[in-house]
């Protein structure tokens, strides 16, 4: 019986050996493949036909083969292969690339003005410089039956349109369809877009310009200067329209200077009681975010239509930064019910009810916010000096037999090979249609992959708000220790960046042209690696992850070093470094209203999600969490000590995590 056991024991690990050795081989073979279809891709795109085809039997059941036919078409679209695309699309009908493939064949032939194949292929909408070239086909092919509104429509606009279309607009002229309304029609358009040069161009268009296409011109150029101008002009319609306009863009832009104008401007010009109302409403609402004294009572004359959420919230801020807690308490109380109940507020009603000595209404207020696990409900955790609602749940299963589609699978080895835009339309055309399980199966083996941003967004399409491994990665790890050591700037922390900058996506780009995993300006990042004596190529640098976070963790330790102070150098990163200075005078010294009164909305946002995402990510590495207080001592502003707040006894100690729920 022992012989058998024993037997048996060595056969099992002949088979676990087996098995061990012959993943190792599928893995070593993957790589294999990968390396040599980077390799055969870049020859394809050259037009490399021999090398790709000689080669590419080599890699006979690798998932992106057809990838090659797609690059070498590439290589050859200026020659129209109208035949090769539509081969092409009938081996492979449900393949994204075949709308690139489309969309490729529409420029090269726009390009070349071959005009019957373009209109082959244009579906007759669009805009930019691929509808242009539609209009201009009808034109070059005498299909002009009802193409007039087409080009009308393309011309009349605020914006300057394509040089591209310049074919089609001079035909529609040439036809008489471009009438002097159609032009005022299009500078006042231009006018709303703040656009002065199309202005400027398009009055040539007039026989006899009237005078308020100067005045607006003058408005946009120099609006200060304009508007005090404007009380010496005749009124008219056009005038007060123009001014209207203006008035919007200067209460905003300079509320105290606009503040000193305004009623001038209303002793010669008649403004409607809905323009004056939403014109005092701009100006109040920015000169709070300023702080101006005046603000208050400019918000509270407010008429009741005008006093939205937004004014309600900003007399809230007011008060707060002037730290008059009975004002705040009662201008929350003034709130609907439906605003007041944000976390937000609720967590501003219970700090306004204790500092007006009702401890017991306060504590109501933070018990319910201590349930959650955000920024707010870490904070009222903490002035209660309770357990952190934190707990791994999931309500969706994994599906144990889960097989990935091809497009999953292709969408996977696309992200290995770093080519993340056609990883992505493989994944939009696979992912529809699974079901729940499936998906939560796929978010294990996409965090297995390394494609972390995917995890994270199954979780999110899902709402499985509370699978924080899956929602939190812990990832590139011994990278951001390597860089981090030796600094206040933590492994949790720069996670933390992360997570909010980029959600974990390694090529992303914002609206601003910040870049990668910790989103870098490249002028930004050109002065990081001057700083650590490396050489800036491109933005192409910034996507690859180790260099991103390298470059990253060496702002954040420049921003400790110059801040002193966690919540300050958040907004630093956000907003910028002078906006961490302004705010660094005069504000309220107590994080917590610090914070609310940040005048910019999406910093405000921005710091409370970096101080409750490290406060997860301590969490998830450590077991026990710093509470979110370690990460709040008091704002040094006006130079004032930082010290722990809300106290010692709460910000120097880890916070226990609260039993999950049966």
């Amino acid at each position: 019986m022992k012989k058998i056991i024993t037997t048996l024991g060595l056969l099992g690990v002949m088979v676990a050996a087996t098995s061990s050795s012959a993943n190792t081989a599928t893995e070593r073979q993957k790589l294999q493949d990968r390396k040599l279809f980077g390799q055969l891709y870049h020859a394809a795109l050259n037009g490399e036909h021999a090398r790709v085809n000689q080669k590419r039997t080599q890699l006979k059941n690798y998932p992106l083969a057809h990838y090659l036919d797609y690059a070498l078409i590439r290589h050859d679209i200026n020659k129209l292969p109208e035949k090769v695309i539509k081969d092409f699309k009938q081996k492979h009908p449900n393949s994204p690339l075949n709308r690139r493939l489309k969309q490729a064949l529409l420029n090269a032939a726009g390009t070349q003005k071959s005009w019957n194949t373009y209109l082959k292929y244009h579906n007759g909408a669009g805009s930019g410089k691929q509808q242009c070239w539609y209009l201009n086909a009808r034109v070059a092919t005498q299909k002009t039956n009802k193409l007039a509104p087409l080009v009308e429509a393309m011309w009349l606009t605020g914006l300057s349109a394509p040089d591209a279309c310049d074919v089609a607009f001079d035909w529609w002229k040439k036809q008489g369809h471009m009438t002097e309304a159609l032009v005022i029609k299009r500078i006042k358009m231009a006018y709303e877009k703040r656009n002065f040069s199309l202005m400027s161009y398009l009055k040539k268009e007039l026989k006899n310009p009237p005078q308020w296409i100067d005045r607006g011109i003058e408005l946009l150029k120099t609006p200060e200067h304009g508007l005090r101008q404007a009380t010496s002009w005749s009124s008219d319609a056009d005038t007060v329209w123009l001014l209207n306009k203006a008035a919007l863009y200067l209460a905003q832009k300079q509320p105290m200077t606009f503040q000193g104008m305004w009623a001038d401007l209303q002793k010669v010009h008649k403004f409607s009681a809905s323009e004056k109302q939403q014109i005092e409403r701009k100006n109040a609402l920015f000169a709070a975010t300023d702080y101006e004294t005046w603000s208050i009572g400019a918000m509270e004359a407010l008429p009741a239509a005008a006093k939205d959420n937004q004014i309600k919230a900003w007399i809230v801020r007011y008060y707060l930064y002037k730290q008059n807690w009975p004002k705040v308490l009662a201008a929350l109380n003034d709130m609907s019910l439906f605003q007041v109940s944000k976390d937000n507020w609720q967590y501003w009603l219970g700090r306004a009810k204790a500092k007006n000595g009702d401890a017991l209404g306060a504590k109501k207020h933070f018990e319910l916010l201590a349930k959650k696990s955000n920024y707010y409900g870490f904070l009222a955790a903490d002035h209660l000096r309770q357990s952190y609602a934190l707990c791994h749940q999931s309500s969706v299963q994994a599906n144990p037999n889960f097989k990935a589609p091809a497009g999953i699978e292709r969408a996977i080895e696309l992200h290995h090979l770093g080519m993340l835009w056609m990883a992505r339309s493989e994944w939009n055309s696979a992912y529809k249609g699974l079901s729940r399980p499936d998906k939560k199966a796929l978010s294990d083996r996409v965090m297995a992959e390394g494609w972390y941003a995917k995890s994270i967004a199954i979780m999110a399409d899902m709402g499985q708000w509370n699978d924080y491994s899956l929602r939190y990665p812990i990832a590139h790890q011994k990278t951001i220790e390597k860089h981090s050591q030796h600094s206040p700037v933590l492994p949790q922390w720069v996670m933390a960046i992360i997570k909010q900058e980029s959600a974990w996506t390694k090529d992303a780009v914002s609206h601003a042209d910040a870049h990668g995993l910790m989103q870098l300006i490249p002028a930004t990042a050109k002065r990081l690696s001057q700083q650590l004596g490396l050489k800036y190529t491109d933005t192409k640098q910034l996507h690859q992850a180790e260099h991103n976070i390298k470059l990253g963790i060496h702002y954040q330790k420049n921003l400790f070093k110059r801040f002193d102070h966690p919540m300050l150098a958040a907004a630093a990163y956000n907003a910028g470094e002078r906006k961490s200075d302004d705010w660094s005078v005069g504000f309220p010294s107590s994080p917590d209203m610090w914070l609310e009164t940040i005048p910019y909305r999406e910093t405000r946002d921005y710091v409370a999600k970096i101080l409750s995402n490290v406060t997860i990510y301590d969490w998830l590495m450590n077991g026990q969490p710093k509470r979110i207080s370690h990460w709040m001592p008091s704002m040094p502003v006006d130079n004032k000590p930082s010290l722990p707040w809300p106290a010692a006894s709460v910000a120097k100690k880890r916070a226990p995590i609260r039993a999950c729920s049966p």
